[in-house]
């Protein structure tokens, strides 16, 4: 009888399953282990092709100890695997039997299999997916029976393996935190969202939300956990509570009134000390109230300004606000939503503006006053010109030839007077002009409509364009015929000779348009030429005023193009406007 033949004798009679093992493989395996292993015939199988590959070492290295002698623990748990690939956790009694001449084996008694173990085993790679620790662990002792995949990165082990058999403890920073942790569980048999510091295999430590629960497997109880980090979560909570004591510091002690107002009713939520101060009641009264009791604006009104705010339409507004002591004073408020400590707020900075606003509104009047006294002056000067032009025109015949001179004169001193109200008109409208109306003019168009008229006011002169016009749409506005209308006259009255040469050139240049006005005139100076588009510049002392100069200047800037001044060749002077191409 071999010696298999004779452990077969006695194990037959043993109803739990039960294998012997030498040298690592399967001498012997009674049905029911053919059962929990879902094998036909073990025997002349390794031992480890029974276990799940994480654990197949342990068994393993279970069976050699005891056959050598190696080990005085003759009780483990080990997990083995059935065919489908389902773990079954079990608790094995093991034996070393055989002589000494025949070599030692080890039998193994597999005298606990919970069923609970079972249905852990059966949804490991379930569990193995979650992004969160899961575990089972003994409560009397704190041995780690399971975990899944997730636990081991947790804890920085090497594997299931590397934690099962391990005292809990081990995984708390704080060894007191993991005996509370066991006292709930005894006393109430679960744990709910309980955030502990928790320790790796390494060291290294980390913040854990732990929720476990307690379960009766037979002759003793296990807790079933999670374990999710929420390390991350922790650190930005930390940050955002520094970050809302900061906000707090700074609206307490900041000089500028501020209010932080519910978006949905009005209330005032918190005013700081500034806030008290300028609106006369404490921060606790404001506190009790809401922006309608300082605010003139209507309620429906001022909750549509509300609701602008928070959906950040819209942030700076302008208020009659009410003091408490009956003052009405205009303010500015700056209104903004902001999250603090998870409340939804309109965080507003209020500025008073009431001087200001008083001292716009005396200019206001004061642009109103000057626009009707200019409109007045324009009229009654152009008036007493025209009579003057009349009665000279009527003098220019009845005068001595000796005298033609000083007829001319006249009518040439009363064309220019004449000329300078409309300039001075143009002047006005820029400057009181409000709002910028800037738009796309076209530029051939406009060129096209002051040649002619300067041609049909100036006969004498020679006024020609040099190739062609392009048909491009440039930045302007209503205005910007004045400009060159401007420099056609201010070209032919200005010169000194006998016939004005007037010639006009224009070209495109990617994302900008040049016109060109060159003139046979007296020129610039060099020193002359910065100076020359300034308020009043005369140039070379002529009869001109400079003011048309300084109005091209003046538009040319409002529409974002240039102007610059040059010599021409031979003679004369070179006006450039360059404007940016609008199409």
């Amino acid at each position: 009888m071999t010696p298999s033949d004779t452990y077969a004798a006695v194990l037959d009679s043993v109803t739990d399953p039960v294998v012997v093992v030498r040298d690592g493989t399967v001498t012997y395996a009674n049905t029911s282990f053919s059962e929990l292993t879902d094998s036909v015939d073990p025997v002349g199988e390794p031992i480890r092709s029974f276990a799940p590959r994480d654990t197949a070492a342990d068994v393993e290295r279970f069976c050699d100890a005891v056959a050598t002698g190696a080990t005085v623990d003759d009780r483990a748990r080990l997990v083995f695997a059935g065919d489908g690939g389902d773990r079954r956790l079990v608790t094995v009694d093991a034996t070393r039997i055989g002589s000494d001449d025949d070599g030692h084996a080890t039998a193994l008694v597999v005298v606990d299999s919970l069923e609970t173990d079972s249905a852990w085993t059966h949804q490991e790679r379930i569990l193995d997916a979650l992004p969160v620790g899961v575990f089972r662990a003994r409560l009397t002792d704190g041995e780690l029976l399971a975990a899944n995949d997730e636990l081991v990165a947790l804890a920085d082990a090497d594997s299931k393996a590397d934690l099962r058999g391990r005292d809990t403890e081990i995984l708390y920073a704080d060894p007191e935190a993991r005996e509370a942790v066991a006292d709930t569980l005894r006393e109430d048999g679960v744990l709910q969202e309980t955030e502990v510091e928790l320790e790796t295999l390494s060291g290294d430590t980390f913040w854990g939300s732990l929720s476990a629960v307690t379960d009766d497997l037979g002759d003793e109880v296990v807790i079933d956990g999670v374990v999710q980090d929420v390390t991350e979560r922790r650190e930005l909570e930390t940050e955002l509570r520094q970050r809302a004591e900061q906000f707090r510091r700074m609206f307490r002690r900041h000089s500028a009134p501020m209010l932080l107002v519910d978006p949905d009713t009005g209330g005032i939520r918190n005013a700081n000390d500034a806030a008290a101060e300028f609106y006369g009641y404490s921060t606790g009264e404001l506190a009790g109230m809401t922006v309608d009791d300082l605010n003139v604006m209507p309620p429906d009104e001022l909750e549509a300004e509300r609701e602008r705010a928070e959906a950040r339409e819209r942030n700076h507004f302008l208020f009659e606000h009410e003091l408490a002591d009956g003052q009405m004073r205009t303010v500015e408020v700056h209104s903004s939503p902001i999250e603090l400590e998870d409340d939804a707020l309109l965080f507003s900075i209020v500025v008073d503006v009431t001087d200001r606003a008083d001292y716009e509104q005396r200019l206001e009047t004061q642009r109103d006053n000057l626009e009707v006294l200019n409109q007045v002056l324009r009229h009654d000067i152009r008036n007493d010109l025209q009579l003057v032009l009349a009665y000279a025109e009527m003098l220019a015949g009845e005068v001595a030839d000796e005298q033609d001179d000083y007829v001319e004169r006249i009518l040439d001193s009363a064309d220019h007077a004449v000329e300078l109200t409309k300039t001075a008109r143009d002047i006005a409208d820029v400057m009181l002009t409000e709002t910028d109306n800037n738009h796309p003019v076209a530029l051939r168009s406009t060129l096209e409509t002051e040649l002619e008229e300067v041609r049909t006011s100036f006969p004498g002169a020679a006024v020609t364009v040099a190739g062609s016009i392009p048909d491009a749409t440039v930045h302007g506005n209503d205005m910007l015929d004045s400009v060159f209308r401007n420099l056609l006259k201010n070209a032919v009255q200005h010169n000194d000779k006998p016939v004005p040469e007037v010639t006009v050139s224009a070209e495109r240049n990617g994302d900008t348009a040049t016109v060109r006005v060159a003139d046979n005139g007296p020129g610039v100076p060099d020193p002359h030429k910065d100076a020359i588009f300034g308020k009043g510049e005369t140039g070379l002392e002529s009869d001109g005023t400079g003011m048309g100069l300084y109005l091209v200047e003046t538009l040319v800037d409002a529409v974002g193009g240039d102007v610059s001044v040059a010599d021409n060749d031979p003679e004369g002077a070179v006006f450039a406007v360059t404007l940016r191409v609008a199409d």
